[in-house]
């Protein structure tokens, strides 16, 4: 499935959770993994999402503090 991460498409593995694509996008963008669990995300309306939250195709997230 593919997850839309600030304007990025990741491509992830269905049963995904929110943490699953936070590590994808981490390690795609060579960001340090020690500041995944910190990291914040909304779904497209602006909800925060836990990090164990699922994820479906097409979904849209957006991290706050990069």
């Amino acid at each position: 499935m593919t997850v839309r991460v600030n304007d990025c498409r990741i491509r992830i593995f269905r049963g995904a959770t929110v943490g699953d694509v936070l590590l994808r996008y981490a390690v795609r963008n060579h960001l340090e993994l020690s500041a995944v669990p910190a990291l914040q995300v909304t779904d497209r309306w602006g909800h925060t999402l836990d990090h164990a939250a699922p994820l479906s195709d097409k979904q849209i997230i957006k991290i706050l503090n990069i």
